[in-house]
């Protein structure tokens, strides 16, 4: 399942189709801590599968549908069984705002299940169902097929996760406000998370306390308001690492974190390595490492120190 395995970084190897990948998983088989650029879409068909991520066990029964978010570290312990293993690279042809709302939403994972989500479950399965038979097929297009299939899967989920949310009690009108609302705000701090946010300003914009903002947010999100914000800075983090020549000081500042020690920490939890020894397994050479580049251990008080000293 995974031919490409560098570290924990799974380099997918996109075939027929350029920005997917669909796999027929039978393997008794381990699959150790690893992440991708793209999107993994797990559905156990015989026997129920386990995932771990983030540290946390997930149990997946059979016909469940697991969207595994993209960056997020992940293991599968080894079951005997049948289940289909969708990769998508979405990042290359969707820029739509609203998508990335969804994707928030998911973080670090979704379980689309006949419990969970009722009135969709049996539609979402029959996209996948209709997305196998087309990957297998010898219809020409069939990319676009699939494509199609999996954004009505996004929109489905998005759209059910949104009236499903119980972020406050009251008529369905005053919901449904709450929930535009919030959906903006995420937006808001997807476009602003290399800034210094804090919650008071945030609650502010909101027009809410900060402790009524903190429980609302967190309601809505699955997520605290500053562990959301620490996952898109890292997701920031990541693209500056594989994609310039910054020093880990710069990228760290770039990425609004206020601290060297404070970014080795939390990007280690997102993605199990330092952002040093990631850029040194993942950067290419069209990238070199710069000069400047300080360690991520013995020199971390001083880079502390650097930090500081450039913050506004």
């Amino acid at each position: 399942m995974m031919p490409h395995l560098d570290g924990t970084r799974e380099i997918v190897p996109f075939q027929e189709c350029p920005s997917i990948l669909l796999y027929k998983n039978v393997q008794y088989e381990e699959y150790p801590k690893h992440w991708h650029t793209s999107t993994e879409i797990i559905i156990p068909e015989k026997n129920g599968y386990q995932v771990i991520c983030n540290g946390k066990t997930y149990e997946l029964s059979v016909g469940d549908i697991m969207i595994v978010a993209p960056g997020v570290v992940h293991s599968m312990p080894a079951k005997k069984g049948t289940r289909y293993i969708f990769l998508v690279n979405f990042s290359s042809s969707i820029t739509l705002k609203s998508f990335d709302s969804i994707f928030s939403l998911i973080q670090p994972v979704l379980i689309v299940s006949p419990k969970i989500y009722p009135a969709i479950y049996q539609a979402c399965r029959d996209l996948i169902a209709e997305s196998v038979d087309e990957y297998f097929s010898p219809e020409p297009f069939k990319e676009i097929a699939i494509y199609n299939n999996l954004l009505t899967l996004f929109l489905l989920v998005g759209r059910s996760y949104a009236s499903q949310s119980d972020i406050i009690s009251g008529p369905p009108a005053m919901q449904q406000e709450y929930i535009q609302k919030f959906m903006a705000l995420c937006e808001y701090i997807n476009d602003h998370c290399t800034e210094d946010l804090s919650m008071d300003s945030i609650a502010s914009i909101a027009g809410f306390s900060k402790f009524h903002f903190s429980r609302l947010f967190k309601k809505f999100a699955g997520n605290t308001f500053y562990s959301y914000v620490n996952e898109r800075r890292v997701a920031h983090a990541v693209l500056l690492l594989l994609n310039s020549e910054k020093s880990i000081i710069d990228i760290a500042t770039d990425s609004g974190f206020n601290s060297i020690s404070s970014f080795n920490r939390i990007f280690k939890i997102s993605k199990a390595c330092t952002p040093t020894e990631f850029r040194q397994m993942y950067n290419d050479e069209n990238h070199p490492r710069p000069k400047s580049e300080c360690s991520d251990t013995s020199t971390a008080a001083q880079a502390d120190e650097n930090l500081r000293t450039k913050s506004p």
